[in-house]
């Protein structure tokens, strides 16, 4: 008597047969509801020693306590599962020894799951509180990563804004005009007061 055949029809279907198949189902589940969770963990990321450098700046960074995952995956059940395939291939990497330098990406919807009430669409309120995160410049193709990339993963940018370089990318002219409004303590606020 084996679950096989009765699942084949070869056999009749008998309620030892359904407790099996219980067992394997329930098993199934909370395994994979186990290994999903173990492997969200930031903890298991920096298990494989390609991941040192960027587990050692995210621990000194002002994101230490969110998760790995949580920039580093699109929400959702759909973002975990791609997540996961892209781990696999990462795992295959890590064990067959190929020299691959780790990446991934953080994507906009990633920091706005935090960092929501950050973006406005009053313009001209942003600019007379010298806040850049306006529409304007989202709407002009930029990202979070465009100012904020190298945040988490850069030992130098780690506890400051942006960078003057990151402004200077798009703001050259506003600042040959004004070159003291744009020191570095306020370079991520001044370099926006008299263009938005």
């Amino acid at each position: 008597m084996s679950l096989w055949k009765a699942l084949r029809g070869e056999e009749k279907l008998t309620g030892r047969h359904l407790l099996m198949l219980a067992s394997i189902v329930i098993f199934f589940f909370v395994g994979t509801a186990w290994t999903v969770g173990h492997t969200s963990k930031s903890e298991f990321c920096a298990a494989c020693h390609e991941m040192g450098t960027m587990h050692q700046t995210w621990l000194t960074s002002s994101h230490k306590n969110v998760a790995c995952i949580d920039c580093h995956s699109e929400p959702g059940v759909k973002g975990m599962v791609k997540a996961k395939i892209k781990g696999v291939k990462e795992l295959y990497v890590h064990v067959s020894g190929a020299s691959i330098a780790p990446q991934a990406q953080a994507r906009d919807i990633n920091c706005l799951s935090c960092h929501q009430e950050k973006v406005t669409t009053n313009v001209e309120k942003a600019a007379a509180a010298k806040n850049p995160h306006t529409i304007k410049h989202f709407s002009n193709g930029m990202t979070c990563i465009s100012c904020h990339g190298g945040l988490v993963h850069n030992d130098k940018m780690n506890t400051s804004s942006p960078s003057r370089e990151a402004c200077i990318s798009c703001h050259l002219n506003q600042m040959d005009k004004d070159p003291t409004a744009y020191s570095q303590e306020g370079i991520s606020w001044n370099v926006h007061a008299g263009s938005f």
